[in-house]
């Protein structure tokens, strides 16, 4: 399953990313590319806790449609 990451400026420098449908799923980078590559990291080191821990994984229907509205808006 594919979850929508947001990258965006840090005011400190660099850059942070998030995937938030998954809690406390973030990462920093220097580069946009740097903190997408530590985020996709994270991302899956979230996702296997998950599963040795059998917690359902959020579905990203719901969350890319607020987005896409939120957008519109």
């Amino acid at each position: 399953m594919e979850y929508p990451k947001l990258i965006y400026p840090s005011p400190e420098g660099g850059f942070v990313g998030e995937v938030p449908q998954l809690p406390g799923c973030l990462a920093q980078g220097e580069t946009e590319l740097e903190c997408l590559e530590e985020l996709e990291h994270v991302e899956e080191l979230w996702l296997a806790a998950a599963k040795d821990n059998n917690i359902p994984l959020p579905e990203t229907g719901n969350f890319v449609e607020r987005l896409r509205m939120a957008v519109n808006a």
